[in-house]
């Protein structure tokens, strides 16, 4: 038996606040039939360093493919804010906007993850 504390958490689970202060916008149709989301239009800044499918390419970056898109979407809020600090991080996250963020951390979230084991 569910309790009622969850059942409440499952059912607020869509109004989930995001960085910005806005309400989760719920997936988008695509990816909610196992397809990805459509390709963000602003995936180039993050792609040379993290990789289009999030699998980083570069020793010491982090894999973004897979992770958790409300925590993606946080991340990126903070670096645009100065609330978290690595100034190549920050200098990009400056010129998204709040959607571009949302399409990223879609993005990344759909993403299958890093597979694999060892150095990168």
């Amino acid at each position: 038996m569910l309790r009622p504390s969850l059942i409440l958490g499952l059912a607020l689970a869509p109004l989930v606040a995001c960085a910005d202060g806005r309400t989760a916008a719920p997936a988008p149709a695509n990816a909610a039939s196992g397809g990805l989301p459509e390709r963000p239009a602003k995936l180039g800044l993050c792609a040379s360093c993290h990789g289009d499918d999030g699998t980083s390419r570069i020793a010491g970056t982090p894999h973004l493919g897979g992770q958790d898109r409300i925590y993606l979407a946080r991340s990126l809020a903070a670096y645009r804010s100065g609330e978290r600090r690595h100034e190549p991080m920050t200098s990009l996250a400056n010129a998204l906007q709040p959607a571009d963020i949302e399409a990223l951390a879609a993005w990344y979230a759909a993403q299958p993850g890093f597979v694999g084991g060892g150095q990168r």
